[in-house]
């Protein structure tokens, strides 16, 4: 599908995609936020609750990603960097006929890739790359980001927010 058949549903999935992208984004690069368990959590919960009913569109794009300004890629890991160290087991493929072993996640690597995958699809979008911006968010949310989001939100949920008083 191209951008241009999208439905009035779809394209409004895709700015509110982008919206919830770019308010993540400014949390992870910026200054004066919080940065609790219950925020991370939030964050993640939006972005793929609006990811998974992202529609498909095709890519002719072969560059990839672009890389995101250092100084910003900076400022988002120096931020995030309470959450490094914060470990969790997960298995990859829960499929209940496997018996994968459990791996370690880290809740800062999650929200450090989320952001990045993230970011680099808004820096698309912003330069009028919208169906590149929608594959690639699209495609990265089934096979990366999206990952990421499930993995440190359960860890979340089950490390302290489910152990609020």
């Amino acid at each position: 599908m191209s951008i241009d058949r999208l439905t009035r549903h779809e394209a409004q999935a895709v700015q509110d995609f982008a919206a919830t992208a770019r308010s993540f984004c400014l949390w992870c690069e910026g200054e004066d936020f919080e940065r609790t368990d219950a925020h991370a959590a939030s964050w993640l919960a939006r972005l793929y609750g609006l990811g998974v009913v992202l529609p498909s569109v095709d890519s002719d794009n072969e560059d990839g990603l672009p890389d995101l300004p250092a100084e910003v890629l900076v400022r988002a890991q120096t931020n995030l960097a309470v959450f490094n160290g914060r470990h969790y087991r997960e298995v990859f493929d829960p499929a209940p006929e496997l018996d994968d072993q459990p791996v370690i996640g880290d809740i800062g690597d999650d929200l450090l890739d989320t952001y990045k995958d993230v970011r680099r699809g808004l820096m698309l979008f912003d330069g009028g790359e919208v169906a590149e911006a929608l594959w690639q968010w699209s495609f990265l949310h089934r096979v990366r980001w999206g990952r990421h989001c499930a993995g440190a939100l359960l860890a979340l949920h089950g490390l302290t927010l489910s152990n609020l008083d």
